[in-house]
């Protein structure tokens, strides 16, 4: 009686220090999981200008001064792209991009040998984890352009299946918001499905589109060929 006694609390004491074990496991891997997920990169260096009120004076003194001195000639020009002055105009604009509960802010580009690396805070009910996404944008024969998203990473997670599906969901919501510009949807919809497209913008007033790029360490140079203004649109 006493052996079987012995037996069962033998039994008793196993599943005990098997459950005791896997939770000590399962609270381990949770412990790791989230210290990856609120790992923050070192690459990760957000501008907080003193005055986020004040237009950049990057964008006013130099990069718009530029453009519009250049596509007044009607003629292809180079747009050389500064990423310090970049993300000084991104951080003075209104930035908290909200998705349901999710809200995306302070986001920082690195332009580097070929790639383009965004990052931004993306924040769910208090807690924050660092957005990184990267690219190889590449422009094919017919002169249209793929971002090529190669990654997307939340700490040091990857989430690039969650993030392209949250993100086709998001458009699918707010598409009423791109009848007047269906162009915009159409590119959106084409990064979000890695797929190319004809890489033509409005910049103010003026129709351009991009026929080449170069992309090295904190600088993006854009070919831009000016195709018609505003003026040359006929009235509906």
């Amino acid at each position: 009686m006493k052996k079987e006694n012995a037996k069962v609390n033998h039994r008793k004491s196993d599943r005990a220090f098997r459950f005791w074990g896997l939770g000590a496991v399962g609270l381990g891997v949770l412990i790791g999981i989230i210290i990856l997920i609120l790992h923050k990169p070192k690459a990760y260096q957000p501008l907080r200008p003193e005055n986020s009120q004040q237009v950049s004076l990057y964008l006013t003194h130099k990069l718009g001064p530029e453009f519009f001195n250049q596509v007044q000639l009607d003629k292809p020009f180079d747009l050389i792209i500064e990423q310090q002055g970049l993300n000084d105009i991104i951080s003075r604009l209104d930035w908290i991009q909200q998705l349901g509960p999710l809200s995306l802010q302070q986001p920082n580009i690195i332009f580097a040998d070929r790639s383009i690396l965004l990052m931004g805070t993306l924040k769910y009910k208090g807690v924050s984890s660092v957005l990184s996404i990267l690219a190889i944008p590449t422009m094919d024969a017919n002169q249209q352009i793929c971002m090529n998203i190669q990654s997307v990473h939340l700490g040091m997670v990857p989430v690039t299946t969650l993030v392209s599906k949250l993100s086709q969901k998001a458009l699918d919501d707010n598409r009423d918001g791109f009848k007047d510009d269906p162009e915009v949807e159409h590119i959106v919809q084409a990064i979000i499905l890695n797929e190319p497209f004809d890489p033509v913008f409005w910049i103010s007033d003026h129709l351009v589109r991009i026929t080449h790029f170069t992309l090295k360490n904190n600088i993006l140079t854009l070919t831009l060929l000016p195709e018609k203004t505003r003026a040359d649109v006929p009235l509906p």
